[in-house]
């Protein structure tokens, strides 16, 4: 069972090793982008921010970690300093007494004089040298820590800039998802006066006032024709002697009074 459970494992992993190094997984990793863009793509505007404005106070939220972060390793950079300052000044009395008995063993006699006690100048000698060599090896794990306290004071005071900067990127932030937010705002009312105008109820009424006008013209015109105007034939008969004479004005002003022949 273990044995199928392996094989069925391993043709999973060359499978998805052979369509990934194709044509075919390369299609597919178009098809993921495209449909992770439309994903995004159809979250709105107006919610995109929000959730913006959500992330920007979530991360005041996350300054307890980094303030606690710093204050450690402010921490872990006194500790050192003192260790290192002790250790200095160990090595100065360490350096201080191999010379006072280095000077103590250039004198001749089975004995030498440190401090106004007398020792055994074999004695004397192995601890000098003892104490040289631990000399030797602490001078070289205090150039080592006094490096590392070098870098990591330069470590807390970059992080203690980004510490005092991380209030004013969140006021950035804000500031610039605010201009977002009201730039959204006013093309989104430019966007609703548009509609009113072109697909409103106002546009809708006044075309089919349009259209009511159009068929009454044709009504009128059909009545006119027909000399249906409303006050009976009289009127008519009158209303037709108006234009004649209308008419006869309009071409005597454009060429002039007609002269009159006899004909006899």
């Amino acid at each position: 069972m273990c044995k199928k459970l392996l094989i069925a494992a391993l043709a999973v992993v060359v499978g998805v090793g052979v369509v990934s190094s194709t044509r075919l997984g390369s299609h597919i990793r178009l098809m993921w982008n495209k449909g992770a863009t439309r994903i995004n793509d159809m979250v709105p505007l107006e919610s995109e921010i929000e959730r913006l404005k959500m992330e920007v106070a979530n991360l005041s939220q996350a300054d307890e970690q980094y303030y606690d972060q710093v204050a450690r390793q402010q921490r872990q950079v006194e500790k050192l300093q003192a260790k290192v300052k002790a250790s200095k000044e160990n090595l100065v009395a360490q350096e201080t007494y191999i010379r006072k008995m280095r000077d103590a063993l250039a004198q001749e006699g089975a004995y030498v004089s440190y401090n106004g006690t007398r020792y055994d100048r074999k004695r004397a000698e192995t601890d000098v040298r003892n104490e040289a060599a631990r000399f030797l090896a602490d001078e070289k794990i205090v150039a080592v820590d006094a490096e590392n306290l070098k870098i990591l004071t330069e470590t807390l005071a970059a992080n203690k800039a980004k510490l005092n900067n991380l209030a004013l990127q969140r006021k950035e932030m804000e500031a610039q998802l605010l201009v977002l937010e009201r730039e959204l705002a006013q093309q989104r009312l430019k966007e609703q006066s548009h509609l009113i105008v072109e697909n409103g109820r106002y546009g809708k009424v006044g075309k089919e006032i349009d259209e009511l006008r159009e068929r009454f013209a044709v009504l009128k015109g059909k009545a006119e024709l027909r000399g249906e105007v409303a006050g009976g034939s009289i009127r008519a008969e009158e209303a037709s002697k108006t234009k004649a004479r209308q008419l006869d004005q309009d071409i005597e002003a454009r060429f002039g009074k007609g002269e009159t022949k006899n004909t006899d």
